[in-house]
């Protein structure tokens, strides 16, 4: 959140603005920021909305592809498609508990901010939206702010404060909060009228060659960028450290961590200098050169690993940016094009990751090297529930030359093994996993041998074999996992396998040990907490089988995974019996209370610990009424006692229990029933 924003100094000057933009957002819905660039619009939206609970922050300067502006507010928010519904709906119901929504840089994208913008105004009436851009979004009820230059006193007190001699401080006549920022970074500041262009053009030309020529090539990566991206980029035969150091002396990068970025403004003056010299498709092309070797390094490995997906991840930005100037008939667009794929399937993003796949798949014949892009294709439409594409995507990608090599045979062999599955050829999808297990011990492949028998031993489950079940997962848990996701993926199989034998205690521990320490991202978390439901309801307990079954139905709803057989219907039937011994009204609260708790709620719902320190009757009604949803007011008018005599009494029974949210305190209260 913020990423954007550097606040190396304290806000100077925006007092009045301040004090509007308040005053604008408690009494209407819709505040625009509206000033030229470098005026400091995002700096002032931080200091009005800092990051904290129910303000949400959409930087959109990054954001090249129009098209893509409602995945990015969902991905901003932590918001998963929901198959069959409209993404819109999917956001607009992820902030209907949000006060303010922030859409920071807005002018490159006015007509599809526009039509965000009413829409969720339109469907959340309690948000307020605070909007910046260099013109406003000409809608009804829009109230703008203009932010521009500061006053003279303001310009030079910033100008000192950035470190900018006294005696100079008059020299930026612009007063723009960038310019002086840019003109305090030097000591040589000739005392002349100059406008934000001019103080990027003067800092520009205060650059050696070298500089000039990491500046320009900089400017074709968008958002932030590591240094091994960087010296890549430049082609530079120097050493990429000193260049970095220096323009970020010289306030034209800005440096977060291990990662930089280029502002908005001097990336913008600088793709326009590299047009001048002839070098924009020689940057372009150097970028995604080193893009499609690193992609193709981590193809090359024997498991992709957790770091490997976190590098990935993190070139999101860079990937869509450059795979749009890339042609299709390019070997590299087919790379870039299978890492886009890849990180939106980790994200659970499975919907736009299908229709992107697939219309890469279907623009003409295979690339020489499709198979990452196979693999995650063949994968997402089992996962989506079309068997039969999963089935024609594994087998190309069993036929596909680049296969051939040990480690992407023996994934090719699962992946048929899974679509098989998924189309109902049991006894077919159990000969091709005999084939990638036994491929993977002769590579002595631990991790990819561990995913294996995981995956094996679920189909083993499904076909009724409980014993080759049982040996091939406890094969697989001794064996050393990569990442989170397939550690969690094994101990839910475990639990699975546990369950059919009837031993629910060994259930119950595999998976609540897997919601506790797996990856909470991981599409498995939903089937842990249905594993989790089947216990309870085995166990009598139909309000806490209702709840969890309820979080797993809301986990895959946004994720839009959909479970194999006969799980589906294991879980169909507890859902059924759950609702019917519970109750219709039961059942509703239970619904709404598992439908509500993130996944620290849901952690401390399934867990063991009781506390023993009880809480009065006037507690024990209001958090009665906290596991029903009610907020504090709404507490307050159902009890006939003051607002204020309800928040007491929550976080007294929050610093009892040695809880630390509402939610926490109505897992544990449901939990206690």
């Amino acid at each position: 959140m913020w990423s954007s924003v550097s606040a190396r100094t304290r806000l100077v000057g925006r007092e009045r603005e301040l004090a509007t933009v308040r005053r604008l957002l408690r009494k209407h819905r819709l505040v625009t920021l509206v000033g030229p660039g470098g005026s400091g619009k995002s700096r002032l939206a931080a200091e009005l909305c800092p990051a904290e609970p129910g303000t949400a922050v959409v930087e959109l300067e990054s954001v090249l592809r129009p098209d893509l502006l409602w995945h990015v507010v969902a991905f901003s928010l932590n918001v998963w498609e929901e198959p069959g519904t409209p993404l819109p709906q999917t956001v607009a119901h992820a902030l209907t508990e949000h006060r303010i929504l922030v859409l920071d840089n807005c002018e490159h994208l006015v007509h599809e901010a526009v039509e965000v913008v009413s829409v969720l105004l339109a469907r959340c009436p309690k948000l307020r939206v605070l909007v910046t851009s260099r013109e406003s979004l000409d809608l009804g009820g829009e109230m703008c702010v203009d932010v521009g230059p500061l006053s003279p006193a303001d310009a030079r007190q910033m100008f000192v404060e950035c470190g900018g001699a006294e005696e100079l401080a008059d020299s930026v006549l612009d007063q723009l909060p960038l310019a002086i920022e840019l003109a305090a970074a030097r000591t040589d500041v000739p005392a002349r009228h100059r406008t934000l262009d001019a103080v990027i053009r003067w800092s520009y030309d205060l650059l050696c060659p070298a500089e000039q020529a990491a500046l320009r090539r900089l400017s074709v990566l968008v958002g932030e960028f590591d240094l091994d991206l960087a010296s890549a980029v430049c082609a530079c035969s120097d050493d990429i450290v000193p260049l970095m150091a220096s323009l970020r002396a010289k306030s034209l990068l800005v440096r977060s961590r291990s990662r930089f970025r280029v502002l908005e403004s001097i990336r913008l003056f600088g793709l326009a200098r590299l047009a001048e010299h002839g070098e924009t498709d020689a940057a372009v092309d150097r970028l995604a050169t080193v893009l499609t070797l690193t992609i193709r390094m981590v193809a090359a490995a024997p498991t992709i690993t957790e770091e490997a997906n976190s590098w990935i991840a993190g070139q999101e930005h860079q990937l869509l940016h450059t795979v749009a100037r890339v042609p299709p008939a390019d070997s590299r667009h087919t790379w870039l094009v299978a890492a886009i794929v890849h990180i939106w399937y980790l994200r659970g993003s499975f919907v736009e990751a299908v229709r992107l796949a697939e219309a890469t798949l279907a623009s003409g014949p295979l690339s020489a090297h499709s198979e990452l892009l196979l693999f995650r294709a063949a994968w997402l439409a089992g996962l989506t529930g079309d068997g039969e594409e999963a089935i024609r995507l594994a087998e190309a990608m069993v036929a596909h030359p680049s296969t051939q090599k040990p480690t992407w045979q023996a994934r090719a062999w699962n992946t048929l093994g899974y679509a098989r599955s998924r189309a109902g050829d049991l006894e077919g999808a159990r000969a091709a996993n005999e084939l990638s297990v036994a491929a993977a011990r002769a590579q002595d492949n631990e991790p990819l041998l561990m995913t294996f028998l995981n995956n094996h031993a679920w189909l083993l489950l499904q076909i009724g074999d409980l014993d080759a079940a049982a040996a091939m997962i406890d094969e697989s848990l001794l064996l050393e996992a990569p990442d989170g996701f397939r550690w969690m993926a094994a101990r839910h199989t475990a639990g699975a396998i546990a369950l059919a034998r009837g031993d629910l205690d060994l259930a119950a521990e595999y998976f609540a040990t897997a919601l506790r320490d797996g990856t909470r991202s991981c599409v498995a978390v939903a089937e842990v907490l249905e594993g989790l439901a089947m216990v309870a309801a085995r166990r009598s307990q139909t309000d806490r089988a209702v709840v969890l079954m309820s979080a797993a139905a809301a986990l895959r709803r946004s994720r839009g995974a959909q479970s194999e057989q006969p799980w589906t219907e294991l879980v169909a039937g507890t859902w059924s019996l759950a609702v019917a011994e519970a109750g219709e009204r039961r059942a509703s609260r239970a619904r709404r209370l598992g439908e509500r708790l993130d996944h620290a709620g849901l952690v401390e719902y399934v867990s063991e610990v009781e506390r023993d320190e009880p809480l009065t009757a006037r507690q024990q009604q209001i958090a009665d009424l906290v596991v029903e949803g009610l907020t504090n007011p709404e507490i307050a008018a159902r009890l006939g006692i003051s607002i204020g005599t309800v928040r007491s009494h929550v976080t007294q029974m929050l610093t009892r229990l040695g809880l630390t949210s509402r939610t926490q305190l109505a897992a544990r209260t449901a939990r206690a029933r």
